[in-house]
């Protein structure tokens, strides 16, 4: 009985601990390394003015100078974000488009203005992708990627 009670008792201590490693919080990390750290569940109010950054929470309010605010993250919080990918960057040349920062596994996909997908060979060299453009007419084309859509003149 002694024993199921003491080990009651240090799972009661160790429960808020977890808990906190959890509580989803805004952290600001500042110019000179140190962070600040701020539990959402507390509601706080941020106010941003020209040269301060403001954070109210429950009647205290805390200033920080923009200058010494680096950046601010949260932690705690899960978005099911896994990576976020740059911005296509493509050249058009006359016979064909290169993609930067393209792999093979990347979903690509061209339609003419009529909405027709058009037949097209595409090379990569796993980091870039080479469309070949031999076979369209002259034109204007959207370009798919990942969802993304773009547009090019084949000249």
């Amino acid at each position: 009985m002694k024993k199921k009670l003491l080990v009651l008792l240090m799972a009661a201590q160790m429960l808020p601990a977890a808990m906190k490693a959890q509580t989803p919080t805004l952290v600001l990390h500042h110019a000179d390394g140190k962070t600040s750290e701020v539990e959402l569940y507390t509601m706080p109010r941020i106010q941003m003015t020209a040269n301060k950054m403001i954070i109210s929470v429950q009647g205290t309010k805390q200033e920080f100078d923009k200058s010494d605010v680096v950046r601010f993250t949260y932690k705690g919080i899960a978005t099911g974000i896994n990576a976020v990918k740059p911005e296509t960057r493509y050249r058009v040349d006359e016979d064909h488009v290169t993609f930067y920062g393209i792999s093979s596994a990347d979903r690509i996909s061209v339609h003419n203005t009529g909405g027709v997908q058009m037949p097209v060979r595409l090379t990569s060299d796993g980091s870039d992708a080479v469309l070949s453009l031999a076979q369209l007419p002259k034109g204007i084309y959207l370009v798919t990627i990942n969802g993304r859509t773009l547009k090019f003149i084949r000249p």
